[in-house]
């Protein structure tokens, strides 16, 4: 086996808020093999996109350690951080805002190149061109700026900005939740699309389940800054363990005929609690209909379902952990 692309241990990040301090990242592992396209899901809230912005170091983390290619880049100064740049990038959910407005469309996509000194002016030129044919634009629109364009188009060229260098790893934050459901299906098929072509690989956040299902190979499920689950998407598609996970994929309308059983409804009791004062132990415990005593004194840790398959299927649940 090849060590991951990416590899996140024991990851926290704290937000100071004026309740208190949040914990919006609480000791997360994960991994992200070469080339292939994880799928991070979750109620709004749970930490996601502050996951996302933390691995590519938007922001700073508090704890734990980032290793991307080998290379532990948690504590990494920004000027040590610019190679690693162009190997990692993040398209954001609101197209509009991550673009200059103040720049046309080709200012935008030429400054990767001049940022990391990559061609001459001529061959940076060629490379826009190339950049917006790649991403399905017409040439006109690199003289024009974003506010010009649908939202569609703006994310389309976040896209581009994104894929210019190549990069080995690309975080996709809710990419296409701002978009009309039409254009939806365009994005993630372009994304999919240039991903074969490239060999990237995607750390893909969404709390649309039918998106993740679509482009994910393997899900892992956020709950409160925790991961509760992780496994390929096909067995946590067909076999979901912890009860969050449950109640979220049984929420999904499934379009099947009335000759197949249809998947057991999973509800969860009350809200959301406070991510600045969460539950003791399990956090799902205050909503979980398995909950037992165990469950409000400790924390279940993300372990391996069996040994045969502990780094395939893992859950953090005493329901699935021996005594």
């Amino acid at each position: 086996m090849h060590p991951p692309l990416l590899d996140v241990k024991n990851l926290v990040k704290y937000h100071a808020t004026q309740g208190g301090m949040v914990r919006a990242v609480d000791g997360v592992d994960l991994q992200v093999r070469a080339g292939e396209t994880l799928g991070l899901v979750g109620e709004s809230g749970c930490g996601k996109s502050t996951l996302g912005r933390t691995i590519v170091r938007l922001h700073d983390p508090d704890e734990g350690s980032i290793t991307f290619k080998g290379e532990d880049i948690s504590q990494l100064s920004r000027r040590e951080l610019r190679p690693v740049r162009r190997q990692m990038q993040m398209v954001f959910q609101d197209p509009y805002a991550s673009l200059n407005p103040r720049r046309t469309i080709r200012q935008i996509l030429t400054e990767p190149f001049t940022v990391h000194d990559v061609g001459t002016r001529r061959e940076q030129a060629e490379r826009v061109e190339a950049l917006v044919a790649r991403v399905g634009l017409h040439p006109d629109h690199a003289d024009r700026h974003p506010h010009e364009l649908s939202g569609g188009q703006r994310q389309r060229i976040s896209i581009a900005r994104a894929i210019a260098l190549e990069p080995s790893l690309v975080v996709c934050d809710e990419p296409v939740s701002a978009l009309d459901v039409s254009i939806q299906a365009q994005i993630i098929n372009l994304l999919r699309r240039l991903q074969s072509e490239s060999g990237s690989a995607y750390l893909f956040i969404s709390h649309d389940l039918s998106v993740i299902g679509y482009l994910a190979d393997r899900i892992a499920v956020m709950y409160l800054g925790e991961i509760v689950e992780i496994a390929p998407k096909r067995l946590l598609w067909q076999q979901p363990l912890h009860p969050y996970t449950q109640a979220l994929f049984s929420s999904i309308a499934e379009p099947l005929p009335p000759s197949v059983p249809r998947r057991a409804r999973v509800s969860m009791k009350g809200d959301l609690p406070s991510p600045l004062n969460p539950p003791s132990g399990c956090r799902f415990h205050t909503r979980c209909p398995h909950v037992m005593p165990r469950c409000r004194d400790s924390a279940p840790p993300l372990l391996g379902v069996s040994q045969a398959d502990s780094d395939v299927h893992r859950v953090a649940c005493w329901l699935h952990q021996a005594a």
